[in-house]
């Protein structure tokens, strides 16, 4: 798959906006491809009114809009939630290619042990169903443990609130994507230290959609990172240079 072939729309994960996937889309720029890198609804500024009456399907909706303003299929690329939603665009409609990064199943999300110390301060807001931002500790331990100090700290102060309504939809698996129902060729790069997605949950999506398998040992959830982007965006490259 060639740059002339397909533009690419990046969408970012929970807690995320555009400047997460950014050094990503300079990357695929760097090559040659087109990109769309927006941000979700009240996501940039983080705006937790907003996001206290967004859900799911609203986001999905954003996503459906931004792939109909393109000229031809585009290649999606979705970390982390936007994995997720990048597997309902491409099961809802044309797509040339799909790249799921350290992605949300299209199932429940089970809760690993390791990471219960960090997820339990953060189930009030979750159960009472108001938007909610993780802790520094929380962000540092269970998404960006593998980065420095101090990229940590200055990630975490780009990270904004979620959406409760959609991160309970994606936490209890109730945006369902059918077997069969994605027919472009899917890449799904799976964090060996992934501490938010178990490892057999991301073998589990490969499996569904028979995709192509990268594990960056040692790397956790947050992969996107500048520091180790240059990682990810190699071998997202070289399988679109074979598709």
């Amino acid at each position: 798959m060639t740059p002339a072939s397909a533009p690419v729309l990046l969408i970012h994960g929970s807690f995320g906006r555009a400047l997460h996937m950014q050094p990503l889309a300079e990357r695929f720029m760097a090559a040659g491809f087109t990109c769309v890198n927006a941000s979700l609804p009240a996501h940039d500024p983080s705006d937790a009114v907003a996001l206290d009456t967004l859900t799911l399907p609203d986001y999905r909706v954003f996503v459906e809009r931004l792939r109909a303003e393109q000229t031809r299929p585009p290649i999606i690329v979705g970390h982390s939630m936007g994995g997720l939603l990048a597997q309902q665009l491409a099961a809802s409609g044309p797509c040339a290619a799909v790249v799921c990064l350290a992605t949300a199943p299209p199932g429940m999300v089970m809760p690993q042990l390791r990471s219960l110390p960090d997820l339990i301060p953060m189930l009030p807001p979750f159960i009472l169903g108001t938007p909610f931002r993780p802790s520094l500790s929380a962000f540092s331990n269970m998404a960006a443990q593998d980065l420095p100090a101090a990229e940590q700290l200055k990630l975490f102060e780009t990270v904004g609130y979620e959406s409760v309504k959609a991160y309970r939809a994606m936490v209890f698996g109730t945006s369902h994507v059918a077997v069969g129902e994605i027919r472009c060729p899917v890449l799904c790069v799976t964090p060996g230290d992934d501490r938010m997605i178990a490892r057999r949950t991301s073998d589990g999506v490969v499996s569904r959609h028979q995709a192509r398998h990268i594990v960056l040992e040692g790397r956790g959830h947050w992969i996107v990172a500048p520091s180790g982007i240059d990682q990810v965006a190699k071998g997202v490259l070289e399988w679109l240079a074979r598709v």
